[in-house]
């Protein structure tokens, strides 16, 4: 019996590479060594999803009933979905939990 974990290929949408780019450079205007901290922070909670996505909550959107899970990482949330067939995690957003997102 193997007892190896299975793996999964994690997918950054272009909304959420974008959305990152964007937290960073926005706390970069306050503290570089924050905005350090903070990139380091999200991108090992990024790679924590190769192995361990099933450890974070489902939920659903009212807009458009599809079924995620979330990610906190400090005051973000990393939003994704796992496609088991094809092992893959596919993140959509990466959101500051302090604005009115609308999912």
């Amino acid at each position: 019996m193997s007892n190896k974990q299975k793996k999964y290929s994690v997918e950054i949408h272009d909304d959420a590479a974008q959305m990152l780019h964007t937290h960073i450079k926005f706390l970069a205007n306050v503290s570089v060594s924050a905005a350090k901290k903070l990139k380091k922070s999200l991108n090992e909670a990024l790679k924590s999803l190769v192995t361990m996505p099933h450890r974070c909550p489902t939920f659903q959107t009212y807009k458009t009933r599809h079924t995620y899970r979330r990610l906190i990482v400090g005051r973000y949330q990393i939003i994704f979905s796992i496609n088991e067939s094809d092992n893959i995690v596919r993140v959509y957003y990466i959101i500051d939990s302090r604005q009115d997102n609308d999912l």
